[in-house]
């Protein structure tokens, strides 16, 4: 049991998250709602916190965007276990102070530290228990950062499968370790990785990849197993995701599609495994759970798949057989269609249904100028402010940005002249978004042949 000290209503506190014996955080900062005999009373349900600001939010990103950092749990109650002949007297039971008490104590400690040290003496000291608490933090268990780094490598390094088990440890694993540490996969508990790759697939969420041996020495990943939940649960935190020479080029997100299960498809999905309601999977993915179902259950004749009750259920057909392609076109119509955002920073934005798209529009203004308007820029995660300034350096032409614009998302940007064609290209090719998310690039000056 995590202990719970001394606060009261409108203090300023800081949230980690707990997780597998590891505390990452701060995640959050905010104000309390409650005192902390408040929150025992009510047994710790309701609202406790009025959160101000969160990891990866707009403040965040103004700062020198680092990760927080991942602590273990019972290094952090050990370092900060007073010895146990002043235990009771450091921390009294919770609540057997009054406000007064605390108060006068409080008074007294600061009397008796200013009288015994100067200013000077202070921060010396100050300084050196800092270095003291830095030297003595425990150092993350091999095998655990061997594992994040494994999750950040095939999450967002591997592109492309089948890949060599050697070449992928080599190019994808070992550029995800954090700059200030060092991989040494002998000082594992599992000394090859060939090993590890053993265990981590026998774990009770089923394997996380699929390797397939092409000769002795000769394992390859053939394929990678997306919603699985140790990938679908990983958080980067001081992972290197990207290369410091790709920051420099294409530094708009990737988009991937998914479908969520829901309930109405759970029938089919539980006879192939563990899955659950809001789960993402790819569209291959489901072809292939659809796919193995109907082998196993022996319902395929050629071209056309005979439905039994449960595949009848699901895709509501009122005949008794189907085409392969309708057959997975129905069961996906009953997913909901996801789509993932993402970032070069490692922010992942989720939007459902359907995919807003960066419209351009092209209108007359005042002394019959023209101007171009971009709206739901925000949607893919570009910085407005940032692209009117990069706008103005490389057009030599005036870029604004308007607040509750009508139709869009978030601000949108105004530049005078028609530049639907410059920025059409621009967002394509600096920013990497896809031509499909892009409307009105039909606008653009036609070039005179």
């Amino acid at each position: 049991m995590i202990p719970l000290y001394e606060f009261n209503r409108g203090d300023a506190v800081t949230i980690s998250v707990l997780t597998g014996g590891k505390i990452m955080g701060p995640m959050a900062v905010g104000i309390t709602l409650l005192s902390a005999q408040e929150m025992i009373a009510n047994k710790f349900e309701g609202k406790g916190v009025q959160i101000l600001h969160i990891f990866r939010d707009l403040l965040w990103e103004f700062g020198s965007r680092s990760a927080p950092p991942v602590h273990d749990l019972l290094s952090i109650f050990n370092a900060a276990k007073p010895p146990e002949s002043s235990q009771e007297d450091e921390f009294p039971p919770l609540g057997s102070l009054s406000v007064n008490e605390r108060n006068n104590e409080q008074q007294a400690e600061v009397v008796v530290h200013e009288g015994q040290q100067t200013s000077c003496d202070r921060e010396t000291n100050q300084s050196e228990a800092n270095v003291t608490a830095e030297e003595q933090q425990p150092e993350e268990p091999m095998d655990d950062l061997l594992y994040r780094c494994f999750l950040a490598a095939l999450k967002y390094r591997l592109d492309k499968v089948p890949m060599d088990v050697g070449q992928f440890y080599s190019q994808c694993l070992l550029a995800c370790v954090p700059k200030t540490r060092r991989l040494d996969m002998k000082k594992t508990k599992y000394k090859k990785f060939g090993i590890f790759l053993e265990e981590v697939n026998k774990g009770e969420d089923g394997p996380i990849v699929k390797i397939k041996k092409q000769g002795k020495g000769a394992d390859v990943i053939d394929e990678v197993f997306k919603s699985h939940p140790a990938l679908r649960s990983f958080v980067v935190t001081d992972e290197v995701i990207k290369d410091e020479e790709e920051d420099s080029g294409k530094s708009g997100p990737k988009i991937h599609e998914y479908y969520s299960v829901t309930d109405a498809v759970l029938p089919v999905l539980k006879t192939r495994g563990r899955f659950s309601k809001g789960q993402l999977l790819e569209s291959a993915e489901i072809r292939e759970i659809v796919t193995d179902y109907v082998k196993k259950e022996e319902l395929h004749c050629g071209k056309t798949v005979r439905l039994d009750p449960i595949l009848a259920q699901v895709t509501r057909i009122n005949e008794e057989s189907t085409d392969w392609n309708t057959l997975i076109q129905k069961v996906q119509s009953k997913m909901t269609k996801t789509f993932v955002l993402r970032m070069p920073d490692g922010r992942e934005l989720v939007r459902k249904i359907n995919m807003p798209k960066i419209v351009f529009k092209v209108e007359t203004r005042s002394g019959n100028k023209k101007v171009t308007l971009i709206n739901n820029l925000a949607v893919f995660g570009i910085e407005p402010k940032r692209l009117c300034h990069q706008i103005q350096v490389e057009a030599a032409t005036s870029a604004t940005t308007t607040n509750e614009a009508v139709n869009c998302e978030g601000p949108q940007v105004t530049v005078l002249g028609n530049q639907v064609t410059y920025l059409g290209e621009l967002l394509m090719k600096e920013y990497g978004i896809d031509k499909k998310y892009i409307e009105g690039l039909d606008l653009g000056i036609k070039k005179k042949k």
